[in-house]
């Protein structure tokens, strides 16, 4: 863990000897010694964490190397701050910058050699005591495993959830969901131990295709051992997917009774299905039952539990299914599942080490898929070694899921350490937006560019990796793309134990702040009314407010003292002073620069960014994009040069300079787009231009995004859009692969095909299609998803060819008006989900469509 750490570090001085060499002059002849001897320590760490059983000498000895390697940090970076601060004076105050940099000089150099002399210090203990001397070989810290080549080879992500040696249960679970002689509300509780897979099996009951035709509303919540009623019944309301996002914002701040009541009336006369994941203690179920009707239409809820007492207890109408542990064949199966997926052939000697580790795993499925994620990374001649490593680790004469976790930690990287003990910020069953996480770890910085590959790029894999490793679940994802993913709360123990170890994650439950930890974070689900107006932990590097926002939690004023802090998330606060809403940020924020990260998302009465926003030049992301509130004045972003996601409602006029670095940009004016140097926009990937409450429009067409070479992303709402360009050179978008439009095109242009040759999704609302678009887009290549939404169709019959559409797998049609849809029998060969709203005057649309599909049309 501790050479992670200090990996880390030592990574972050060479950055320093090359990018600010300048600044350095004099001191980097002492730095570069530091460096040195501080990357000779790390690799004693690595030997020292790869032993089976570390002695009590050896976690002290790591303990004074993780202290150095934090102090290191805390040098470079103050004596950074200090520089910067001196380039910011003006005037008769820039005379005095010669004698503080000669100060501030000599200063770090003493603060140099006296960590010198303490890293000395620690090696003499290290001969003295023996430690690190060991005849076992080191773990498999592979630096090389995942470079350039493998960085860019293509991944797919199953998102099928495991239910191995469960089908039968299943079928049993199933069959009391749908039981027609069940009119009643009707529990079902799951129960046994953590790492059976009772949310696998209840997710997979959730999605069943019987389940959703069955129940008129579904809505999935979560409880855990620290729960909160409002937060649950906000939950459900949220998940049931009928409540606008103005009805929400309403009724975020109602009374739990409130709640209860809307919830109630929701429900009421409707058929539905709540899964209550994850509950430990009766009172919970209670709190939650009386917002649930309890008529005669046939409802379920779904709970699970570890607790059988809870199981039996939460109903006299339950059916308690405890899960079995699985039997040896399907342990093999689950195992060969994972551990084989990369060998075109396995020979018996391998199959025999494999059956021996699996037999100790007794039949836990999380253990089982963490080990065969293990080694599904391993040669064959390494599998030998994690096998002899299980044995000396046997407990009760079983593998334990955190001892298959233990091996997996000790032989990753160090970046991928870190990327996992990350994951500890997060609240219990979240379900964690992988963009984000990606832009706060490049943020922290965790992640280094590989050759031409972005930071964002290579955290993708990281987060790849730990779900091919099975330490990290898939939620959600689309055409193959992680989306979301959550963490096992065996596994989130394990991360926040080792987190704590290092002093590198505190999670605050009222307590005083740390004054010493490098990051702090206050979960909204457990401190609704959390106070963050004192913070005096100058080694703190980040402090993020995250979680469920199901009520606003309310500053009054900041006294920070956090000069070193990178990432700032204070999504779901509300900023008020006197009595009244403040409709700006404080001004503590413009001190923070040393920021990469500004998350007010979620903020409420925010009104317009600050000009002490200029001052945070370090600023890579700032996300406002959920605030309740439009930036209508002039937002001034052109000195931020190393800005690259920019999210936010910026209605009026938004100011971007060298742009050179920007990935992400939404939502701006068609105006402000137009203002801007696109041929800076180099980098861009993802675009939105809405202009929905713009001020002022400005008439688009395709050329003004000819130069975005990178562009994959591009969401147009515009009141005036050519999608056909009428220049003489041919536009080409050939990494553009989702392009949603929200304007009027009667007409697509014949040539979609060739101007969008990767084009994966296609989303267009509120047209008045003139001619049939299905001849032109059934040609799109690559098309698998294809939305048209709030369109009126003014010629008669709308037509799939057989030959159409060869890779869609989804299809939504909510027309205004269709009077005949004809599909051919052979089309849309791929096809997973087909909707079709037709909102239709009488006579009624007529459809001419395969009976496989008849199952899926909604009227």
């Amino acid at each position: 863990m501790v050479d992670a750490i200090t990996g880390f570090v030592v990574e972050k001085m060479g950055n320093y000897l090359i990018e600010e060499a300048s600044m350095l002059m004099g001191i980097e002849d002492e730095l570069e010694e530091l460096k040195t001897e501080l990357t000779c320590i790390q690799g004693y760490l690595k030997d020292v964490e790869a032993r089976d059983r570390e002695d009590e000498a050896s976690k002290a000895w790591t303990k004074l190397v993780l202290d150095i390697a934090y102090d290191v940090e805390d040098v470079l970076d103050s004596y950074n701050l200090k520089a910067d601060k001196r380039s910011q004076r003006r005037g008769l105050a820039r005379l005095t910058n010669k004698i503080g940099k000669m100060k501030d000089s000599s200063n770090i150099v003493d603060e140099i050699r006296t960590l010198k002399r303490r890293i000395k210090d620690v090696t003499r203990k290290r001969e003295t005591y023996g430690i690190g001397n060991f005849s076992e070989p080191r773990g498999g810290d592979n630096p090389s495993s995942l470079r350039v080549k493998q960085l860019r080879r293509a991944r797919s992500v199953d998102h099928e959830e495991f239910v191995v040696g469960l089908e039968d249960d299943a079928k049993i679970l199933l069959a009391k969901l749908l039981d027609d002689r069940e009119n009643k509300r009707y529990m079902i509780s799951i129960f046994g131990m953590g790492g059976l897979g009772k949310t696998a099996i209840a997710r997979k009951l959730y999605n069943s295709g019987d389940v959703k035709r069955r129940f008129d509303c579904r809505a999935w919540t979560y409880v855990s051992q620290e729960y909160n009623t409002r937060d649950m019944l906000m939950r459900i309301i949220r998940s049931l997917g009928v409540a606008s996002a103005e009805e929400l914002e309403k009724i975020r701040n109602y009374a739990e009774e409130e709640l209860e009541v809307h919830l109630h009336g929701l429900l009421e006369g409707k058929r539905y299905l709540v899964v209550v994941d994850d509950i430990w203690e009766t009172d919970a179920w209670e709190s939650l039952k009386r917002a649930l009707p309890c008529d005669d239409g046939g409802s379920r809820v779904i709970i699970t539990t570890r607790i059988r007492a809870v199981a039996e207890g939460v109903d006299e109408r339950v059916y308690a299914h405890k899960l079995r542990f699985l039997t040896f064949e399907e342990s093999w199966k689950l195992f060969e599942q994972k551990a084989f997926k990369n060998m075109q052939w396995v020979d018996a000697d391998l199959q025999k080490i494999g059956k021996e580790m699996v037999q100790k795993c007794g039949g836990l499925p999380l253990a089982i898929v963490v080990l065969a994620g293990l080694l599904s990374r391993k040669t064959t001649n390494e599998w030998h070694d994690v096998c002899a490593s299980l044995w000396r680790r046997l407990k009760d004469d079983s593998i334990h899921v955190s001892t298959v976790f233990d091996l997996s930690f000790k032989e990753m990287r160090q970046e991928l350490k870190l990327c996992f003990l990350y994951l500890s910020v997060f609240p219990e069953d979240y379900e964690i937006n992988v963009a984000k996480l990606i832009r706060l770890l490049v943020a922290e910085g965790f992640i280094q560019e590989e050759e031409e590959i972005m930071m964002e790029d290579v955290a993708r894999y990281y987060i790849e990796e730990l779900i091919d490793r099975s330490l990290v679940q898939a939620k959600k994802i689309e055409r193959g793309k992680v989306m979301s993913c959550r963490i096992h709360d065996l596994l989130r123990d394990v991360a926040i134990k080792k987190a704590k170890e290092l002093n590198f994650v505190t999670v605050n439950i009222g307590q005083h702040s740390s004054t010493s930890c490098r990051r702090e974070v206050v979960h909204h689900v457990l401190n609704n009314k959390f106070l963050c107006d004192r913070r005096e932990n100058e080694r703190m590097r980040s402090l993020l407010f995250l979680g469920p926002v199901m009520s606003m939690s309310y500053v009054e004023s900041f006294t920070w003292k956090l000069k070193l802090l990178r990432v700032l998330n204070l999504g779901g606060l509300m900023f008020r002073s006197k009595g009244y809403f403040h409709v700006s940020l404080s001004d503590v924020i413009g001190e923070l620069i040393h920021l990469r990260y500004l998350g007010i998302g979620d903020t409420a009465a925010l009104y317009n960014l600050p000009t002490f926003i200029s001052n945070l030049q370090l600023l890579e992301t700032l996300d406002v994009g959920s605030t309740y509130y439009n930036f209508v004045r002039t937002t001034n972003l052109s000195k931020l040069t190393s800005l690259r996601h920019v999210m936010g409602n910026f209605v009026g006029k938004l100011l971007i300079g060298d742009a050179v670095n920007l990935q992400t940009l939404r939502s701006i004016s068609s105006y402000s787009w137009s203002k801007l140097k696109h041929e800076l926009l180099i980098n861009l990937r993802d675009l939105e231009i809405l202009d929905q409450f713009s001020i002022r429009a400005f008439p688009l067409d395709l050329v003004s995004f000819s130069k975005l070479k990178n562009l994959r992303v591009l969401k147009l709402e515009v009141e005036d859009f050519k999608l056909s360009s009428e220049s003489e050179e041919a536009v080409r978008f050939h990494v553009l692969v989702e392009l949603t439009l929200r304007c009027d095109i009667r007409k697509l242009p014949k040539d979609m095909d060739l101007i969008f040759p990767s084009l994966e999704v296609f989303r267009l609302q509120g047209s008045n299609l003139e001619a049939d678009p299905m001849p032109v887009l059934q040609n799109l290549p690559r098309l698998e998803d294809l939305v048209l939404s709030r369109c009126d169709y003014l010629r008669e019959k709308m037509s799939i060819s057989a030959q159409g559409f060869g890779r869609l797998r989804k299809l939504k049609l909510i027309m205004l008006r269709l009077d005949e849809l004809q599909i051919e029998e052979e089309a849309m060969p791929s096809l997973m989900k087909l909707k079709l709203i037709l909102r239709t005057q009488v006579p009624a649309t007529k459809l001419v469509i395969p009976d496989r599909l008849f199952a899926f049309v909604t009227n």
